[in-house]
């Protein structure tokens, strides 16, 4: 049974002349249409399988979707990037020398402090002072 606000009285009463939940509003069936066809220009696109003949032959390879390659890496970032990939049992959060080793002692102290704070917080509000 559908309802609807009565016009004099403004409660809900029930509806006698409704034919559908989607009075005075009916169902419409939607339109198929065709997407749009996309067009590839082969000229302005590289394809997968000229990407990893790149790879495999030793050229250098090239940005996906195009005909242009990597630009060179700068040789201090390569550096860093065979540093942090060695594989020598050493978490990557202290690859980074000595002072990563110093930031993540400080870094967990601080944890610890403010793990203490919140414990401190929690019990001083908790037990009430002895008067």
């Amino acid at each position: 049974m559908y309802h609807q606000l009565s016009k004099i009285s403004g409660r809900l009463v029930s509806a006698t002349h409704l034919q559908s939940p989607l009075f005075p509003i009916a169902p419409i069936a939607l339109q198929r249409v065709e997407p749009p066809q996309i067009q590839y220009t082969s000229a302005h696109l590289s394809t997968v399988t000229e990407a990893s003949a790149c790879a495999a032959t030793g050229k250098r390879r090239m940005v996906p979707g195009t005909n242009t390659p990597y630009p060179p890496v700068v040789e201090s970032i390569r550096k860093q990037q065979e540093q942090f990939q060695k594989e020598d049992d050493v978490p990557v959060f202290l690859k980074g020398g000595p002072l990563d080793g110093i930031l993540y002692r400080l870094t967990m102290a601080l944890c610890i402090a403010g793990l203490v704070g919140v414990v401190h917080t929690i019990y001083t509000n908790a037990v009430p002072k002895k008067q």
